[in-house]
């Protein structure tokens, strides 16, 4: 595990998820990444290309069609960062299905902590 680790920090600040060359930023990869993007196409969350961050967020969520936008997308930068480690750290290599599965579960438990009137549209 030791050795797998280096090899990705030897391998310099590359997204470990796309592995496309590009530098991991923050925006690209919570928004950029092709398998990120991937994950917010699943969840109905399209990003716009122009703008910064905080522009592209607003523009996303005037186009989500429910009121929990930002808790979608918190549990899916999450759900994102968990995937991400778990390459690096312990070698899994990334899945949607995986991903999917995850990301109910956290809906799941962080259920109590959103408003009651949104559990039947957050559950469907």
């Amino acid at each position: 595990m030791l050795r797998r680790r280096r090899k990705f920090l030897e391998e310099g600040y590359n997204c470990a998820l796309c592995q496309d060359g590009t530098e991991e930023t923050i925006e690209h990869l919570f928004i950029s990444c092709s398998s990120s993007n991937c994950r917010w196409f699943v969840l109905g969350i399209f990003w716009n290309d122009a703008g910064n961050i905080f522009e592209k967020l607003s523009t996303a969520k005037q186009a989500f069609p429910f009121a929990f936008f930002m808790e979608v997308v918190m549990i899916g930068a999450w759900c994102i960062w968990k995937e991400r480690n778990s390459l690096i750290f312990n070698g899994k290599a990334p899945k949607l299905s995986t991903w999917k599965n995850d990301f109910k579960l956290e809906v799941c438990s962080h259920l109590c902590r959103i408003k009651t009137s949104l559990h039947d549209s957050i559950s469907s």
